[in-house]
């Protein structure tokens, strides 16, 4: 079925350009851009030069899904899938869910680095970096690179690099946004650009606002509590002289959740109010000096900090029950050359420096971390038909050995529409301070969580406050673990054709072998009260592989359409191994049979869809000045641990039973301009009204909204 539906769409893209050929020859509106893009080289580049899995998100589009929502922009693209924390045990320990990652190539988002401006952001919980952090209404462009980019941008790239890139003064405008939706959800946002012989000014403000809503009224509390978001952001920019100039930057979000919910201390429910507020700050400064035509360096320095306070009381007396908090800062200084004149052919070299602390009520004492790093990548064309691009990166960390991450890549123009682009890379990631000095007990169930390097002293004490039996031996895990950088294999290889001026399809395949893989595991033997005792081990060796789809055509000036999928298997090499030593066994709760597990029923690694597929349509009427924008993403049927309760022993995905079916995301939006400074929108999103409050909790159903844009501009000559 898959094959007559892809059939099918190459025959229309065929069509179509023989249609349009002649048209297409003057026609240059309808052509597909090649979009200048930084993140693939660290320099400014076209698409069409860099031999890597690259996709782009235009300002133009997220204005016309009229989305507040980054989440909401990212989850509709090709190959990009939400990835949940459905407990939200990662800070508090209660059923508050922290958002959604994003999952690429069948990785999880931990695996994801995700930069502003191409600076990280951190603080992230259980892996997952909030993308609620970051506005959506100043963003010029969203960069997405797939594959291992350790060689340029180090640990947390093991899977790819989303950089939102923030918008630069180009004129003097002045804009206004105010939002409505479902749940008296309230966006108001400003901004302001002035721009000047030689300085340039980009102010931002967003404040978002929501009652949250309620997935199941059989439980206590809301699923999402209501919640107050606000966003400041600064860009200054200054040309001291024809070769020097100066750039400064500032970021600032706030949110402030309002918790109600049941906890069981004593078996009894109690419930519990309180708010958890969340902030995350940065600032930046760069110097760019042009030596001469061909070099040019710039040196900067990156500040961010993130924290993460909780405080619940008991309602009945409004006692303090629990506080927690999490405060994370990172520290970079860095230096970047680059030589040459012609941007398919730079050479980029630099070094920097991390240092970073996390201070935590689930840490025993503020913990420190610092590495320096080198890298280096050279651009090389040849004969206007080979472009190669290697490179490599050196990190050296203080808690873990050194890390070398090469990275090759190369494109070859077989035709003028056909292109063959492959690369492999090596890449790591670091073990984080999670996994090195977590020291968590659950207040509400009782196990207790430490991280590898925190270990013996979390034993010692646990069995000095009374909490381990004096009669079991720890000795032998009394010696810290040390837990190594998990590595990858990534490779990617496929062909870019261009049908005609209006027409493209892009076809990648990408395997990604991975070893070291950092996982919990028990303890042989339990706490007092029977609970589990977790922590930290190097264990498994994992593999994704899949194919990814997608295709565009512009019919003419107005319509356009873009669609997309991606095949994805994603494996446990060890669990194969078991299976084919006859080694897995299962036992079916209904008929108590117990039978091995075999290669055919392991169906791969929790969460992941083998099929997700999208489509977005697009039409802009240029005489009535409106707009029509339609984006469609099916996610199909993924394993999940444990649903309803099964249970079979094997510990793997293995039984239709653990599938959460497939669904269809459908959202649409209309635009129009009403006057020259005005333009009215109103949308529908999750059209056709798919929930699942336990799998996707941060997922409402039907909601609708409206905005109202006010633009005032004055082109600068």
């Amino acid at each position: 079925m898959l094959q007559k539906i892809l059939y099918t769409i190459l025959c229309v893209c065929f069509f179509f350009c023989l249609s349009a050929q002649r048209k297409s020859q003057t026609d240059s509106s309808t052509q597909l851009l090649d979009e200048v893009i930084v993140t693939a080289t660290r320099t400014e580049n076209k698409v069409s030069n860099v031999p890597l899995p690259i996709q782009v998100i235009s300002s133009k589009t997220i204005q016309l899904s009229g989305s507040q929502k980054l989440i909401d922009i990212l989850q509709m693209q090709s190959g990009l899938v939400i990835a949940n924390n459905p407990l939200g045990t990662a800070l508090q320990g209660y059923p508050n869910p922290f958002g959604d990652g994003i999952q690429m190539q069948g990785l999880d988002p931990a695996y994801t680095l995700i930069m502003v401006d191409g600076e990280p952001l951190t603080g992230r919980n259980a892996g997952i970096i909030n993308l609620g952090r970051i506005a959506i209404g100043n963003i010029r462009q969203i960069e997405i690179m797939k594959g291992p980019a350790t060689s340029l941008y180090g640990s947390d790239a093991l899977a790819g690099v989303i950089n939102i890139i923030t918008k630069e003064p180009t004129n003097n405008t002045l804009n206004f946004q105010a939002h409505y939706a479902t749940n008296n959800t309230l966006g108001l946002t400003a901004s302001s650009q002035i721009k000047g012989k030689k300085s340039a000014l980009q102010l931002f403000f967003n404040r978002y606002t929501s009652d949250g809503y309620d997935l199941d009224k059989n439980i206590y509390g809301k699923t999402i509590d209501p919640f107050a978001d606000y966003s400041f952001n600064a860009k200054y920019s200054y040309d001291l002289d024809a070769k020097n100039k100066l750039t400064f930057s500032a970021r600032y979000f706030s949110d402030k959740q309002f918790n109600n919910y049941l906890i069981y201390p004593d078996q009894t429910p109690e419930t519990v109010k309180g708010t958890t507020t969340e902030t995350d700050k940065s600032l930046y400064g760069r110097l760019q000096h042009k030596v001469n035509s061909g070099v040019n360096y710039f040196v900067s320095v990156y500040a961010t900090g993130y924290s993460n306070n909780a405080a619940v009381y008991l309602q009945k007396n409004d006692s303090l029950y629990e506080r927690i908090k999490l405060e994370q800062f990172l520290l970079r200084p860095e230096i970047q050359v680059n030589i040459g004149k012609n941007p398919a052919s730079l050479f980029v070299t630099g070094a920097g420096y991390n240092f970073e602390t996390v201070n935590s009520t689930r840490y025993s004492e503020l913990k420190e971390m610092n590495s320096w790093y080198l890298f280096a990548q050279k651009q090389m064309q040849f004969n206007q038909k080979i472009n190669l691009i290697a490179g490599a990166r050196f990190d050296k960390n203080s808690l873990y050995p050194a890390q070398l991450s090469p990275k090759i890549a190369l494109a070859y123009k077989i035709t003028p529409a056909l292109i063959f682009k492959g690369s492999i890379g090596a890449g790591f990631k670091a073990p984080d301070f999670r996994q090195q000095f977590l020291d968590f007990s659950n207040s509400l169930i009782g196990y207790t969580l430490l991280g590898a390097r925190e270990l013996p002293h979390g034993l010692e004490m646990l069995r000095k406050n009374g909490q381990i039996d004096p009669s079991i031996d720890i000795n032998p895990y009394l010696k810290a673990r040390e837990l190594v950088p998990e590595k990858s294999i990534g490779i990617n290889a496929g062909f870019d054709y261009s049908f005609c001026e209006r027409a493209s399809v892009k076809i990648n395949f990408f395997r990604n072998d991975i070893s070291n893989l950092i996982e919990t595991y028990n303890l042989p033997f339990t706490k007092a009260n029977n609970q589990a005792i977790y922590s930290y081990v190097n264990v498994n060796k994992v593999f994704t592989q899949g194919m990814e789809l997608s295709a565009s055509y512009n019919f003419n000036r107005n319509f356009s359409v873009f669609g997309g999928y991606q095949y994805l298997e994603a494996k446990d090499k060890e669990i194969l191994s078991e299976i084919q030593a006859g080694k897995l066994y299962k036992r079916d709760p209904v008929t108590n049979v117990t039978s091995l597990v075999t290669k055919s029923e392991y169906k791969g690694l929790y969460n992941r869809s083998r099929n997700t597929a999208n489509l977005r349509l697009q039409y802009n009427n240029t005489l009535d000045q409106g707009s029509v924008f339609i984006t469609a993403k099916y996610r199909g049927s993924y394993g999940f641990s444990g649903l309803n309760g099964f249970q079979n022993g094997s510990g793997v995905y293995d039984d239709s039973r653990e599938s959460v079916n497939g669904f269809v995301l459908l959202n649409t939006t209309v635009s129009k301009k009403i006057t020259g400074f005005l333009e009215a929108q109103a949308g529908i999103e999750n059209i056709l009204n798919y929930t699942n409050r336990l799998q996707m909790p941060n997922m409402f159903g039907r909601s609708y909204f409206i905005n109202l844009n006010f633009k005032i501009e004055n082109k600068t000559k």
